[in-house]
């Protein structure tokens, strides 16, 4: 078994905002170690820390949606997309070999639409009608053709876990599926303070720099929107630390 290797995420529910709390400036961030050298080991990594960095980019992205900043929210898009990017760029061969048993251990039908965040998001979204053309339109249009095309390189026969499993991916998650979405994740609910929160963002996101820096992304999609968008991987994710720290000065509640 392969041991976790990033410290667990404690985030709130997803209808809970962040809390307000005093900060010492000379407080470190929290310490997210490198990845490991095998191949089956840096694949384990990059999907715990890209999905770490996706359920904080959910939560920023329903406070964008909140507040009505529409362009936030496509900028928001577009870092989910170069997250699953980066979280699914492994060979076909170690996902199947690796990454799918694994969830599937947890549960044979897990499926990332169980995410809270996700759903939160995405209702939010459904209520903001963003218009034909539009930054955000195109930018949700992308993220969706992204994940299409991560998952058809990830998984060419067959179907998703929820699929083989039988599950209507339209039937709602219960709350034990989502709660043990959150635990296969490294993912605690409970109250943090906007500090903290931006803190652990921030952490991760220099761990995902770092390891861009030392192992490109190089994966191949027949998609040449999809090949284009990837050489880009650092900008777009490192955008998000900006976001969370203006949102922090201006006393924006995440």
């Amino acid at each position: 078994m392969i041991a976790p290797p990033l410290p667990r995420l404690t985030v709130p529910l997803p209808q809970h905002p962040l809390a307000s709390c005093a900060w010492h400036p000379g407080e470190p961030d929290e310490a997210v170690g490198p990845p490991f050298d095998s191949e089956a080991e840096i694949a384990w990594y990059r999907w715990l820390l890209g999905h770490h960095g996706a359920f904080c980019v959910w939560r920023l992205l329903s406070a964008a949606l909140g507040r009505g900043d529409l362009d936030e929210a496509a900028v928001l898009h577009d870092t989910y997309s170069a997250l699953l990017l980066y979280s699914g760029s492994c060979r076909p061969e170690i996902y199947h070999s690796v990454i799918r048993p694994r969830m599937a251990a947890r549960h044979p039908a897990m499926s990332g639409t169980w995410a809270r965040d996700h759903r939160h998001a995405a209702a939010l979204l459904a209520g903001a009608r963003p218009a034909s053309g539009s930054a955000l339109k195109e930018a949700v249009k992308f993220n969706r053709l992204v994940h299409m095309t991560v998952a058809a390189r990830l998984v060419p026969v067959g179907g998703s876990l929820l699929r083989d499993a039988g599950r209507d991916a339209h039937q709602a998650p219960t709350e034990d599926e989502q709660a043990l979405l959150d635990d296969f994740f490294l993912v605690d609910r409970a109250p943090v303070c906007a500090h903290v929160f931006t803190a652990a963002l921030r952490a991760r996101v220099a761990a995902l720099l770092a390891d861009l820096a030392a192992r490109p992304v190089r994966a191949i999609y027949d998609r040449d929107a999809v090949n284009d968008f990837q050489t880009d991987l650092p900008m777009h994710i490192g955008r998000l630390v900006p976001i969370a720290e203006a949102a922090l000065a201006d006393g924006a509640n995440a």
